[in-house]
């Protein structure tokens, strides 16, 4: 696995290093990433011919041991959600809201002007969110003219975390046994297989924080700087792909500095690994940030930023320990959820609702009928299987062994930088914001001689396959990417029961899904295929990307600012019907003010929680027809 994996980390580090680079040349095309890429093969070459090449596999043997390991429950269930995963991202176009809303079509911006650029946009989030998930797909795009392959990330990712975190949980001192059990029970979290399919940025980032510490740890072994160098290019990726990870920071420089007691360093490799780890960061987002708006994180026209950083940390920490123990809890399957949510938030006393309503703009203690990838934490399998674990200790007080310092050491690391992220960020999903925490949270648990005698039990053993059972329940029936004929199955429920007010939800909630990839599509129906350009008004939380299609040929504008209060200088525009600049009273008088005429309007619902908004496609007379 360490040869795949420093493969993965370089190979990662190249790629969101190569975005900025060619960024800055003006070479964000095809012949960039094509040099890139035949400058990249060289030393991939290089890899292998010395690490595979010299060193024959034993194929058959090989062989009989996965066969032999995969007869074992726990990695079978393991391999089955890897391959639900897998089809589901197959078969359906990417619909993460997020992705859609501001991740790839930003993408499409910089592509298009050949370089990462300050958008002009109603969305702040294209411009003040970090990058590295979109350099690390951007070669996929410009090479496939297409969001297809993307999950591919996230799956190779996915397939990594068993050995990461086995290799990681032995080096800090938890019994191999102990170790072997988790190693296939903790990826069957909610918030790691509804994503592993997916194009979200969140899970992902764990694969950079368990190789930062098992790259740390084998340096602290070995003394070589090169396994060092690789911890610290895969800790700043993991700032880099979501800035929500920058807490981590703490545990995973406690481990680089445990290696470099041991390691002998080169200074001028030490110092090209460092420059090359400082543009992959959060740091390079950082300062464009603050070069562009005057503040690190752009809280300054971002709503979201600035109503989930907080002010009052008590109420982070209550808050946040209420949604995730909620989400920690979530079943597969749960009809009635937002009867029982507003029944627990109820029982919230009301001097504890009215400082989390002040103090915690974002705080919801909204359920969902079934596990989405945009607000899922560990689910209730996993939660039951944790709190089994903390539950057993108290029947078996041995404390560990000093052999385990290690793993006390940044455990607790991990847990401060969990209570660092409560005090100071509030958002209503922070279960799955924390995906990357999990492992490193886990270890105090674990560490513990009592987890020996615990995995033995029977009724553990059934706990741990209900858990898998649970995710694969979850994978096939996400509305994201169902594995069942639901449209089909639920239109003729709806038909046989017309007043169940559940199936009429869960109907419309699958149909919206199966089309929110291409939400807009009905209007760029409207659209010839000859037009290079579109005009668009919309909302910062609204997804352009059918607008864009296909890749590679036409580019969408955004209208800001003074451009709505006048006819553009284009001749194809898309505009939210209530959403227009301040110089204009309504849709009408917009219309009449720049000259535009309506082509078609449509009725659109993105989002089932906030219904059908009107949209529509207006043409404008061609600049040489006017005079």
């Amino acid at each position: 696995m360490a040869g795949l994996l420093q493969l993965w980390i370089t190979a990662s580090a190249a790629c969101v290093a190569a975005g900025w680079i060619l960024s800055a040349l003006h070479a964000l095309n095809l012949l960039g990433y094509l040099i890139f890429i035949c400058l990249g093969g060289l030393g991939v070459w290089r890899w292998w011919s010395r690490r595979v090449l010299r060193s024959p596999l034993d194929w058959r043997t090989r062989k009989r041991r996965y066969v032999r390991r995969f007869k074992c429950a726990l990695p079978l269930i393991f391999a089955v959600t890897a391959l639900l995963a897998a089809l589901g991202g197959a078969l359906y176009a990417p619909n993460n809201y997020d992705a859609l809303t501001y991740r790839v079509p930003r993408m499409l911006h910089w592509w298009s002007a050949s370089g990462w650029h300050w958008i002009t946009t109603s969305n702040p989030r294209m411009n003040n969110r970090s990058a590295d998930f979109e350099w690390l797909t951007m070669p996929l795009l410009v090479f496939t003219h297409s969001d297809r392959l993307f999950f591919l990330l996230n799956i190779a990712g996915y397939l990594f975390l068993p050995g990461l975190i086995f290799a990681v949980f032995t080096r800090v001192g938890v019994s191999a046994r102990v170790a072997w059990n988790w190693m296939w029970l903790l990826p069957m979290g909610y918030c790691y297989v509804m994503q592993a399919g997916s194009i979200g940025n969140d899970t992902i980032a764990v694969v950079y924080v368990l190789a930062s510490l098992y790259f740390s740890l084998q340096a602290y072994s070995t003394g070589r700087d090169k396994d060092l160098w690789m911890a610290i290019l895969a800790a700043a990726l993991a700032t880099g792909i979501k800035g929500t990870n920058l807490p981590l920071l703490l545990p995973l420089a406690a481990g680089i500095l445990f290696a470099m007691r041991r390691v002998r360093l080169r200074i001028s490799g030490t110092a090209a690994v460092i420059i090359v780890a400082l543009l992959i960061s959060f740091l390079t987002a950082g300062i464009l940030n603050f070069y562009y708006s005057g503040d690190w994180n752009d809280r300054s026209e971002d709503r979201d930023l600035d109503q989930m950083e907080l002010r009052n940390p008590i109420a982070g920490i209550i808050g946040n320990s209420i949604e995730l123990s909620l989400q920690m809890v979530a079943p597969p399957l749960l009809p009635g959820a937002h009867r029982l949510s507003a029944g627990i938030t109820r029982l919230v006393p009301g001097h504890l609702s009215a400082m989390l309503k002040r103090d915690f703009p974002s705080f919801d203690l909204g359920l969902g009928e079934l596990p989405q990838e945009e607000s899922s934490g560990l689910g209730l399998g996993i939660g039951c299987a944790v709190l089994a674990a903390l539950l057993f200790l108290p029947f078996r007080p041995k404390m560990p062994d000093r052999r385990c310092w290690k793993g006390c050491i940044l455990g607790g690391l991990a847990w401060v930088s969990l209570v660092f992220f409560m005090m100071k960020l509030g958002a209503f999903c922070p279960g799955r914001l924390i995906s990357a925490f999990y492992p490193l949270l886990l270890v105090p648990a674990v560490i513990f001689p009592a987890n020996r005698e615990l995995i033995s039990r029977r009724w553990w053993k059934a706990l741990a396959v209900l858990a898998g059972l649970y995710a694969i329940i979850a994978l096939i029936l996400t509305p994201s990417r169902p594995l069942w004929p639901a449209n089909e199955c639920l239109r003729r429920l709806c038909e046989k029961f017309p007043g169940n007010a559940q199936l009429a939800r869960a109907r419309e909630v699958y149909e919206v899904y199966s089309h929110r990839s291409n939400s807009l599509g009905p209007l760029a129906a409207h659209i010839p295929p000859s037009v290079s350009i579109v005009g668009l008004i919309e909302g910062e939380d609204d997804t352009e990307l059918a607008l864009w299609y296909p890749f590679g040929r036409r580019r969408v504008h955004h209208l800001m600012g003074m451009e709505q209060s006048k006819r553009p200088n284009l001749e194809w525009a898309v505009v939210k019907n209530d959403l227009l600049g301040e110089t204009a009273k309504s849709f009408g008088d917009w219309l009449r003010t720049t000259g535009g005429a309506v082509v078609a309007t449509e009725t659109i619902t993105s989002k089932v929680s906030v219904g059908p908004e009107k949209w529509s496609v207006v043409r404008f007379k061609p600049a040489s027809d006017l005079h």
